[in-house]
């Protein structure tokens, strides 16, 4: 059936036309011919306002014109608004681009190109830039998690050299600055306190031994060199001591003991217990500080007992004995002034814990190659 179209729907029509709508568009959005449409736009362009004198008026119950009449007035709408925005979008293509792909299952690449005046090349450059910078953000996302897991499991003791460190063993290659840089921006920072340092008692006259160790704090072989000392822990029913043996090849604490009092059962008990795990073949130079319960004489017999050749360091010189020192610096700065010991009970079950779970096995040491003290001594016996 042929349709009637009346003036204002034709003069609408080309219009719309007129301000930039294609005409294959127009024709297939109002279901008009093309033909019919270059018609009205040659009338049109030849009569002006004079043109489509003899239209026929609209039917009063004719909904389909009522409704395609509605529909060019939206389009038009919808027309005058793009092209309002057009000059705005110009400026900021990756908004088109955005759009784009935000619709590209559900609309045409090439016809949203077209539409928003853009190139295809230029879109397809926009994402595949937008895919580089979500794989960069998705890497940097990743290696925060490592950052953070390495630190909290850490005890949130690591500083940003220590979990580069680690990082690397795990295969990530990163700069020392841009691991800092991200804990800073995590608000990771290492929770250590330095404090004071207590001496033990070397006012004596008892025999002491020359210092056959000499600074040199390295070993080739596990069970060479054992350096040991005590330290000084509070807790609220008063001082807790700790004494504490080093294998220099591992920096393994191969012994250690606590106690309310600093006497040589102290020493002793730790002596033994370094002896019973690690059962060592050959001499081993046992180091010390001149302090009575070293240069006791049931302690020097139960290093002749083991086979152990004593050493001593010089009066006053606590660079000659750095490392297990160091050792008792680390665990005070790391646990002992983190916490607040109501018992001597308690603070024995968390010494215990950070020397024999988290030292030995799980802290990496920058002394032997950023290894944990278990890890160096395991690959010497797995070498040989």
């Amino acid at each position: 059936m042929t349709k009637n179209y009346d003036k204002e729907f034709k003069m609408q029509t080309v219009q719309m036309i007129e301000e930039g709508k294609p005409v294959a568009q127009v024709a297939r959005e109002l279901g008009v011919s093309t033909n019919t449409l270059y018609r009205w736009k040659a009338e049109f362009a030849q009569h002006g306002k004079q043109a489509f004198p003899g239209s026929g008026n609209m039917l009063p119950d004719d909904k389909a014109v009522r409704d395609l009449q509605k529909q060019i007035r939206e389009l038009q709408e919808e027309n005058e608004i793009l092209k309002k925005g057009d000059a705005l979008l110009r400026k900021r293509p990756a908004l088109i681009f955005s759009f784009i792909y935000d619709h590209r299952f559900k609309l045409r690449v090439a016809k949203m190109c077209s539409v928003f005046k853009v190139s295809r090349s230029g879109y397809y450059e926009w994402v595949k830039n937008k895919d580089k910078e979500t794989q960069r953000k998705t890497k940097r996302k990743e290696l925060e998690q490592r950052i953070r897991r390495i630190f909290i499991d850490s005890r949130r003791l690591y500083g940003s050299r220590k979990i580069k460190e680690a990082l690397e063993q795990q295969g990530v290659n990163v700069s020392g600055k841009t691991v800092a840089r991200i804990m800073k921006e995590l608000g990771l920072k290492s929770r250590t306190i330095k404090k004071y340092k207590a001496t033990t008692n070397s006012k004596h006259n008892l025999p002491v031994h020359e210092n056959v160790l000499d600074r040199r704090f390295t070993a080739d072989a596990p069970n060479r060199k054992w350096v040991a000392d005590i330290t000084y822990i509070p807790t609220s029913e008063g001082w807790l001591y700790l004494a504490s043996i080093m294998d220099l090849y591992s920096r393994k604490i191969v012994g250690f003991h606590m106690d309310e009092r600093m006497t040589k059962d102290l020493v002793l008990k730790a002596l033994d217990q370094a002896y019973s795990l690690q059962r060592p073949r050959g001499e081993v130079l046992h180091h010390s500080d001149r302090g009575s319960q070293y240069a006791s004489l049931d302690y020097q017999a139960r290093l002749q007992k083991y086979g152990l050749k004593s050493s001593m360091s010089r009066k006053g010189n606590c660079y000659d004995n750095a490392c297990i020192e160091s050792f008792h610096s680390v665990l005070k700065k790391e646990l002992i002034y983190l916490e607040k010991y109501k018992t001597r009970a308690q603070a024995k079950k968390s010494i215990f814990e950070y020397i024999t779970c988290f030292y030995n096995g799980k802290r990496i040491h920058s002394a032997i190659g950023y290894f944990t003290p278990n890890q160096r001594e395991r690959m010497y016996y797995t070498a040989a």
